[in-house]
C-alpha cells in the first residue's frame, strides 16, 4: 500500500517565523479587508438616491453632528469613509438643489420637493468627495454611534477644503 503525503493548500500554510506569509495568503487578506458593504439612501421622496460603500462596520463609523445653524436646522448627522466609495443617482434631477453657504467650499445636496439634506459634495483637483447625512439612509444600521457635536468655525476655506478632501468619501460617477 502506497503512502501519499498530503500538502496543505497554500492559503492555509502557516508562515515560517521570520518569513512573510505566502503571496496567496497576503492577497486573500487584503481582498478581505477591501470587502465593502453598500448602504442605500435617498431623500424622502426618492428624487435623489445614493449608494455608500464602506468596509467599516457601522459601530466604527465616525458620525458627526455639525453645530452650524444649517446642519442643526436639517437635523444632520454625517459620516464619510476616505477608503469607501459614493455614487449618486439623480432620479428627478429637476428636484436637486445645490446650496452653498459660509465659506462656499461644498455643495449641500437638498431636495427641492421634500426638503431633505442628503449629502454634501466637495469638488477639487483630486476629484469629488462626499459625506452623507446618515438620517437619509433607507435603513439605519445597527450599532451606529450617535453624532458627536463638532464645530469648524476657525477653519479657513483652504483648511476646510483640505480636511474634506482627506476625510470625505471619494465619489464615482455623476455629481
Amino acid at each position: 500500500m502506497k503512502s501519499r503525503a498530503r500538502s496543505k493548500p497554500a492559503a492555509r500554510r502557516r508562515p515560517v517565523k521570520g518569513k512573510p506569509a505566502p503571496r496567496a495568503a497576503r492577497k486573500a487578506a487584503s481582498k478581505e479587508a477591501l470587502q465593502r458593504t453598500t448602504y442605500e439612501g435617498s431623500c424622502h421622496c426618492g428624487a435623489i438616491e445614493y449608494s455608500y460603500a464602506t468596509a467599516l462596520p457601522p459601530g466604527k463609523w465616525v458620525v458627526q453632528s455639525c453645530q452650524c445653524s444649517f446642519c442643526r436646522g436639517h437635523g444632520a448627522c454625517t459620516t464619510a469613509d476616505p477608503a469607501g466609495e459614493m455614487q449618486f443617482r439623480f432620479v428627478q434631477p429637476e428636484f436637486l438643489r445645490r446650496y452653498r453657504f459660509g465659506l462656499r467650499t461644498a455643495d449641500f445636496l437638498v431636495c427641492k420637493e421634500c426638503g431633505t439634506l442628503v449629502a454634501a459634495v466637495l469638488l477639487s483637483r483630486r476629484g469629488a468627495h462626499s459625506m452623507i447625512n446618515v438620517n437619509s439612509l433607507r435603513t439605519m444600521p445597527r450599532g451606529l454611534p450617535t453624532g458627536k457635536p463638532v464645530q469648524f468655525n476657525g477653519e479657513s476655506a483652504e483648511e476646510r477644503r483640505l480636511r474634506r478632501a482627506r476625510s470625505w468619501t471619494p465619489v464615482s460617477g455623476p455629481v
